[in-house]
């Protein structure tokens, strides 16, 4: 089951540990990952090229945060024509599903649609996304 809308990581600094990616890969899902000009070199030694965008330049300068490659995201996401997009940060080392007060670590890549056919059937939500495990805590 393939997720609908195109996953985003936005990533600086951390093609080492490039948690995120790590996950997504052994779940088998798609994704890109969003990363300053000056910073393509070191992910492109360690991530298919092909899932690398690289930003016009480095937002990182602006001292902005990271709004300006969120809105960048969006844009991009609405040229290749779709009306949703993921984004995740890149420090997710797992997903994980809250049932029965219990946390159940998730290691197939339908947890994304799952959630975006659940939220697709509504018309009135703006945002919606995962949430961190922290807030959800297990009862044993």
């Amino acid at each position: 089951m393939v997720n609908k809308y195109p996953i985003y990581i936005i990533s600086k600094g951390r093609w080492e540990s490039r948690l995120t990616s790590k996950t997504l890969e052994k779940m088998g899902i798609p994704y890109y990952i969003v990363v300053e000009p000056k910073e393509f070199k070191e992910y492109s030694s360690v991530i298919d090229k092909e899932k690398i965008l690289i930003l016009p330049s480095d937002f990182s300068e602006l001292n902005k945060g990271s709004i300006p490659v969120r809105n960048w995201v969006w844009e991009d996401s609405i040229k290749k024509g779709f009306d949703k997009h993921w984004i995740l940060d890149d420090n997710i080392k797992c997903f994980r599903i809250y049932n029965n007060n219990k946390r159940i670590r998730i290691n197939k890549g339908n947890v994304f649609r799952i959630a975006e056919d659940f939220i697709d059937r509504y018309e009135n939500i703006a945002l919606s996304g995962f949430q961190y495990t922290s807030f959800c805590p297990d009862d044993g």
